[in-house]
């Protein structure tokens, strides 16, 4: 160790510097081919997000309500979350409750949801959906028996939430379960609502 200490010190200053010059260059090449490759993913990442509300029509659960990217924002409504989940799936029967209780805390504010089951079975969801009672009219329940929508709004896991504004822009995906308590959420939706103007049909 101390024969290495002392070779490194008897080293000329140009051989020094260009050892220094030599590990910086290594360095910043790494750290420019890192850089690219991030905003590569990143870039592969966005093409992914559904930019706009695609086009699609189906009826509110057990009810006549045709519900498509019109009638969503039905009561005035300025957004709308579009809300993936299915009764086979434990880490959405675990959100539900809490998405459930956010929307009702967003009624009268001019959002509302679309409670979107994939791929499910009618009497699973309506066993489930028993412990809720009678739903708020900003909450819309239906059921895509196919889960042909999946592939329509990019979504390839459940749970997974859309937030449209009423002119069909996405405002936001979130990936997951959420913890839909956070206060995060209802500032969020102030600042999206307040950006668009305060004048909500309640």
């Amino acid at each position: 160790m101390s024969n290495t200490k002392a070779s490194s010190k008897n080293l000329p200053w140009s051989t020094k510097i260009s050892i220094l010059s030599l590990m910086f260059a290594i360095t910043l090449g790494y750290s420019v081919v890192s850089k690219k490759e991030i905003e590569r993913v990143t870039n592969n990442e966005n093409q992914l997000i559904l930019k706009k509300l695609p086009s699609f029509q189906l009826k509110e659960f057990k009810k006549d309500f045709v519900v498509n990217p019109e009638t969503m924002f039905r009561n005035g409504a300025k957004l709308a979350f579009v809300h993936f989940w299915g009764t086979w799936c434990a880490p959405c029967e675990a959100e539900l409750p809490d998405f459930i209780e956010f929307l009702k805390s967003q009624k009268g504010k001019g959002i509302n949801g679309i409670l979107l089951s994939v791929n499910d079975k009618d009497p699973l969801i309506t066993k489930f959906m028993k412990r809720f009672g009678e739903l708020p009219d900003n909450i819309i329940l239906a059921h895509n028996e196919d889960g042909s929508l999946l592939s329509e709004f990019g979504t390839v896991k459940v749970p997974e939430t859309y937030l449209f504004r009423k002119d069909g822009k996405t405002l936001n995906k979130y990936v997951g379960a959420q913890d839909w308590n956070h206060r995060s959420f209802g500032q969020r939706m102030e600042f999206y609502l307040n950006s668009m103007g305060k004048n909500v049909q309640k």
